[in-house]
C-alpha cells in the first residue's frame, strides 16, 4: 500500500525529509546555481528598466524657456523655418 506521503519513481517516501532529499535536493529547489542565476536576472531586468528610463527621457522633445523662446523669434519673424528647424534640432540634440 502506498505511503500517505506519497510515491516516487516507485518508492514509498517514508518521510518528509526522504521527499524532499529525493526531489528537492537537500531541502532547496534552486540550489546556488538557482539563486545566482535568479539574481542576475533580476539585476539585469532593473538595469534594462533604468536605462530605457533614462534612453525615453532624453529623446523627449526639448520644450525649456530656449524652445519658447526660438517660437516667439518665429512668430514675430526674426527667424524664417529653415533658422527655426536648424536651432531646435541643436538644442534637442543636447
Amino acid at each position: 500500500m502506498d505511503s500517505p506521503r506519497g510515491r516516487v519513481d516507485g518508492k514509498n517516501l517514508g518521510t518528509t525529509t526522504e521527499a524532499m532529499t529525493m526531489n528537492w535536493y537537500y531541502g532547496t529547489p534552486m540550489g546556488w546555481g538557482g539563486f545566482s542565476m535568479m539574481a542576475l536576472t533580476m539585476l539585469l531586468f532593473w538595469c534594462g528598466l533604468i536605462a530605457l528610463v533614462v534612453v525615453l527621457v532624453r529623446r523627449s522633445p526639448h520644450t525649456g524657456p530656449e524652445t519658447r523662446i526660438l517660437r516667439e523669434r518665429l512668430a514675430r519673424g526674426d527667424i524664417d523655418t529653415e533658422e527655426f528647424e536648424r536651432v531646435r534640432r541643436t538644442l534637442d540634440s543636447r
